[in-house]
C-alpha cells in the first residue's frame, strides 16, 4: 500500500510540475546527520536530520542490516552498510515556511544510495494546493557512517560474540552555532566603547 501511495505521489508531481513549472524550489542541503541504533524488530532504527540555508528536515528511517545489528553475531564478516529507507518525517522547514511532515513532505527514492550513502541530490515536493511546490535538494557528498561494536570474549565453552550498540553518520559542514543574545549584547557594548573611544580621540587632536 506503501509503494502504490508513492507511486501516485510521483505522479502527482510529474503532471503538477508541469503546469507548475515556476514553483520548483531549487536547495542546497550542507550537513546531513543520523543516528542509528540496533532494530529491536520494527525496522525503524534510525533518526536523520538535513539542515541547509533556512532549511530543517527531521524524520525516522531503517536500514536493512537484521544480519548484524540485530543480535549478537559471531565475528564482523557481515557487517556493512545498505540502502536507508524513510518512513515518516518529524518536522519540516524548507525555505524557512513550515509544512505538516505528516502530509506535506515527500521525497522520491532514494535520499541514500545501497551502500547507505548519501546520493548526489534527490527531489520531492513541499506544500498542498496553492501552497505546493517542488524541491530539488543538493546533497553534501556521500557522508559516512562510525558503527560501534561490544565484544564479549570466550567464557568457559561460550564463543565470543559482537553486539552491534549504535552508529552515527555525518555529511557535509555542520552550521556555525548562532551567538547567545547575552554574547550580542555584550559585543554590541564593546563595538559602542570602540567608537566612542576613537571619537574621543579624533577631538583631542583637533
Amino acid at each position: 500500500m506503501k509503494r502504490l501511495l508513492s507511486v501516485v505521489m510521483l505522479a502527482g508531481i510529474f503532471f503538477t510540475g508541469r503546469a507548475q513549472a515556476d514553483s520548483i524550489l531549487n536547495l542546497n542541503i550542507t550537513y546531513v546527520t543520523a543516528s542509528m541504533g540496533p532494530n529491536s524488530g520494527s525496522g525503524d532504527n534510525i533518526s536523520f536530520t538535513l539542515i541547509g540555508p533556512g532549511t530543517t528536515i527531521t524524520g525516522i528511517a531503517g536500514m536493512q542490516c537484521i544480519e548484524w545489528c540485530s543480535g549478537p553475531i559471531p565475528d564482523l564478516s557481515s557487517v556493512g552498510t545498505s540502502q536507508v529507507f524513510i518512513s515518516n518525517f518529524l518536522s519540516a522547514t524548507v525555505a524557512g515556511v513550515s509544512y505538516d511532515p505528516n502530509n506535506d513532505i515527500f521525497l522520491q527514492c532514494c535520499l541514500f544510495s545501497s551502500s547507505g550513502l548519501l546520493n548526489p541530490s534527490v527531489s520531492g515536493f513541499v506544500g498542498e494546493g496553492e501552497s505546493f511546490k517542488l524541491v530539488n535538494f543538493t546533497l553534501p557528498g556521500a557522508g559516512s557512517w562510525n558503527l560501534q561494536f561490544d565484544f564479549t570474549p570466550p567464557n568457559g565453552g561460550s564463543p565470543g560474540f559482537y553486539q552491534f550498540i549504535g552508529g552515527t553518520f555525518t555529511a557535509g559542514t555542520p552550521p556555525s552555532p548562532v551567538p547567545e543574545p547575552g554574547t550580542l549584547g555584550f559585543v554590541a557594548t564593546g563595538v559602542t566603547m570602540a567608537l566612542a573611544a576613537a571619537q574621543r580621540r579624533r577631538s583631542l587632536q583637533r
